[in-house]
């Protein structure tokens, strides 16, 4: 049974790098603990369906996770240490930018242009594996990065969270994750701190 992620980020990379929860503390959780819940993750995010989704299955079995898997695990926490930064308002590392372009570049070299009517769009589905996988998160990544309005690119302060999200509030006032889960949580401990 696949499992069931939540994807609050706002923007595919950054739900993909909150596949991981309280990095750096006792309550680290890793959400893709194998190939095939990679797998689901791609297809539940919309990122690959059919003939795409197959190869890459056959991808993640044949490789572990000495292959696909562990180049995704380095673009996931690239976006997230970037992601992350930025949140804090502190100086980007050169060293993930650029595992995150290179994974974009890589994606591209398979990624044919398909005509979709009106425009010209990567057709990552229609490329290699790696490409119908990485690519469109390293795309994203991209877009998110290039588009600015960084104020509104914020992290989880909740103990044991951090995860990453792009606030589209009116008045850029989001400051949970999710507020059923981290802020009530955060609520709950206020509580019982002043009782």
């Amino acid at each position: 049974m696949a499992k069931d992620f939540e994807l609050i980020g706002g923007a595919l990379a950054l739900d993909f790098a909150n596949t991981a929860a309280g990095r750096g503390t006792p309550d680290f959780f890793e959400h893709l603990e194998a190939s095939q819940d990679f797998a689901d993750w791609l297809e539940q995010a919309g990122v690959l369906e059919g003939k795409a989704a197959d190869g890459v299955r056959k991808a993640l079995a044949a490789h572990g996770r000495d292959g696909l898997l562990e180049r995704a695990f380095d673009l996931r926490e690239a976006i997230y240490r970037v992601g992350a930064q930025i949140a804090d308002g502190h100086v980007v590392a050169e060293a993930d930018l650029d595992t995150i372009r290179d994974r974009a570049r890589e994606a591209m070299v398979t990624t044919p242009l398909a005509w979709d009517g009106k425009k010209y769009r990567l057709d990552f589905a229609a490329g290699s594996p790696e490409a119908a996988a990485l690519g469109p998160i390293a795309w994203s990544a991209l877009e998110l990065l290039s588009a600015g309005g960084f104020e509104r690119l914020k992290q989880c302060p909740n103990h044991g969270c951090g995860w990453l999200f792009y606030d589209r509030s009116k008045n850029n006032s989001r400051r949970w994750c999710d507020m059923a889960t981290c802020g009530n949580q955060s609520k709950g401990r206020r509580f019982r701190a002043r009782h």
